[in-house]
């Protein structure tokens, strides 16, 4: 479990318990930047892929 993982699950067990009043788009704020993270991420990767797969292309021409 990442740093991330680890937030959100002490930010909802403080939610559930009412030690804080935040709204839930808050506590699971770390998921939510987490995910886009990983997103953005693959598609970077899928992006460097098809640029790749294109110049392999346009070589055997």
């Amino acid at each position: 479990m990442g740093i991330a993982e680890v937030l959100t699950v002490i930010f909802i067990v403080l939610k559930l318990t009412e030690v804080i009043t935040w709204s839930w788009w808050l506590v699971l704020l770390p998921a939510i930047i987490s995910f886009s993270i990983y997103v953005l991420i693959l598609i970077v990767k899928l992006g460097v892929i098809m640029v790749t797969v294109v110049a392999m292309k346009k070589r055997k021409e």
